[in-house]
């Protein structure tokens, strides 16, 4: 399971989305220990990824709408998080990195995923795919539209635009995350980071190379 390093407030000392005089984000099952949360977190959402890795992809008027984004992010975190499928209201940081002010959230959020859809028409070759999620990729990190959650919801998001491109597509591709090495881990951590900084999308070129596969089509045939 990949998950980024928690996040850090900008702003405030103690955050709303936490217990008092905690770092552990306010839950519905009330679990007040962070390594106890963290565990029941990663298993919950694992389940409700494989679930949405089997129901059907939307058509481009769902697909390429902020809204369809939040949908994700409350369908994996529903369960635990009460702020699941919300913008986030507060300044946070992560690193020396801060990401988008919650003001400008929605606004970006949307020219963001509507210059998406226009994008994604243009792709051609694997190398054009690669770049598009790459730079996707860094542009809606650098948003954070939420508390919690943004690289699991975001790499689901992706995964489910590619598996759309290849329905409507000649390029037969699936992004696969079930075999990311520790290589991989790096070259995200650190394309995360660079692209933010400097806008270099050299990591996570090398990150969705190695993670979009060419996808296998099963045949069937006729008696």
């Amino acid at each position: 399971m990949l998950k980024q390093s928690n996040v850090s407030e900008a702003l405030n000392t103690q955050s709303k989305y936490c217990y008092p005089n905690s770092d552990v984000l306010i839950n519905s099952q009330g679990i007040k220990d962070q390594n106890t949360l963290d565990a029941v977190e990663r298993r919950v959402s694992a389940l409700m990824l494989l679930d949405l890795q089997n129901k059907k992809i939307p058509k481009a008027l769902e697909l390429f709408k902020m809204e369809y984004l939040l949908k994700i992010h409350a369908d994996v975190f529903g369960y635990l998080y009460p702020f699941a499928g919300k913008i986030r209201t507060e300044n946070i940081t992560k690193g020396h990195t801060p990401f988008c002010r919650p003001e400008y959230i929605a606004n970006y959020l949307k020219m963001t995923i509507d210059k998406m859809k226009d994008d994604v028409q243009k792709i051609k070759t694997k190398e054009e795919l690669i770049h598009f999620l790459a730079y996707y990729y860094s542009e809606l990190n650098i948003i954070h539209p939420f508390r919690e959650g943004n690289g699991r919801v975001l790499r689901e998001y992706l995964r489910q635009v590619v598996a759309f491109l290849s329905l409507n597509n000649s390029l037969d591709y699936e992004l696969d995350f079930s075999s990311v090495d520790e290589n991989d881990k790096k070259n995200l951590i650190n394309g995360s980071i660079v692209s933010a900084a400097t806008g270099e999308l050299e990591y996570l070129n090398l990150f969705f190379e190695s993670t979009l596969k060419e996808k296998i089509v099963s045949q069937s045939f006729k008696r």
